[in-house]
């Protein structure tokens, strides 16, 4: 499967992502051929809205506002990330914890960065784990050496993020990787 995976941040408090799925044998798996997304920082309100094309579903848009600025929408995780990643190649935490919205409730995510990495050129994996609605958050460092099915494997490439593995039920895994 191939397709391109793009964000960006504009002045102002706007960000934005697009996802386009063009071609492949799992493609027809994805019920979309594209996704895109904005949020809007307006004062103390966000304003989310998501809205997807083509594949099985049609055009679907949603949208979403609250009026916690720290709580972040799903766009947001990549910067979220990149900025742990910088805090902890100086001695900062080797978890972070960060909530965001999702369009259904407010999720509960850590971030942990694996030991081994070379944190003085900016090149680390890292696991980030969305907790389940009831589930408590527990230190990945001391509850679990290896991962478990959900987490996305995400590799710093000189502090940007430079790629993500994600398991699929019956597909497998699925590589993005930044070009």
């Amino acid at each position: 499967m191939s397709g391109q995976l793009g964000w960006a941040a504009a002045p102002g408090g706007e960000f934005a992502a697009q996802i386009e799925v063009e071609k492949g044998a799992l493609a027809r798996m994805i019920p979309f051929q594209t996704m895109a997304a904005t949020v809007k920082v307006s004062g103390n309100r966000k304003l989310y809205s998501i809205s997807t094309t083509g594949g099985k579903t049609g055009d679907h848009p949603r949208e979403k506002s609250w009026d916690d600025v720290s709580i972040i929408s799903p766009i947001e995780v990549p910067w979220v990330a990149e900025y742990a990643m910088k805090r902890w190649s100086v001695g900062g935490p080797a978890e972070s914890y960060f909530s965001f919205e999702d369009t259904q409730r407010i999720r509960n995510a850590i971030l942990y960065f694996e030991p081994n990495s070379d944190t003085a050129a900016g090149d680390a994996f890292a696991v980030l784990r969305v907790l389940k609605p009831d589930e408590s958050p527990k230190s990945i460092l001391k509850t679990q050496t290896s991962t478990k099915p959900g987490d996305v494997l995400v590799t710093f490439r000189d502090f940007k993020i430079a790629g993500f593995t994600v398991s699929v039920p019956i597909v497998g895994k699925l590589q993005f990787v930044a070009v």
